[in-house]
This record gives C-alpha cells, sequence and structure tokens, in this order.
C-alpha cells in the first residue's frame, strides 16, 4: 500500500496524518503477516531453507 485517501467531508483536521497513519499501519500489518509466515514455514521445515526467491505456499 502506497497511499490512502479519504474523503474530505469524513474529517475536519489533519486529514494527511490519519492517510500516513492508516498506510503506516497497513504497511506493519503486512510485514508482521510475512514475519509469521517465516516462523510458521521454518517451524514445518525444521530449519530446512527454501532456495531464495521460493515463497510458500507456491
Amino acid at each position: 500500500m502506497r497511499r490512502v485517501n479519504i474523503d474530505e467531508s469524513l474529517m475536519e483536521d489533519d486529514k494527511e496524518m490519519l492517510e500516513d497513519l492508516i498506510a503506516a499501519a497497513f504497511n506493519d500489518a503486512a510485514r508482521r503477516i510475512e514475519e509469521t509466515q517465516k516462523e510458521k514455514m521454518a517451524s514445518i521445515t525444521g530449519g530446512m531453507q527454501l532456495p531464495p526467491g521460493m515463497k510458500m505456499p507456491f
């Protein structure tokens, strides 16, 4: 996610800051999901590494 737009009529103050906070929260969630997937895959594969660029599920 790169940008969030909020209708001006829905907001009176600090629209840009709210958009930035929403985008940051989304990106943090996506990063945490990826980390969790890596941890779960490592526990399933017993720590065996996949070839570079190969992601699960296929």
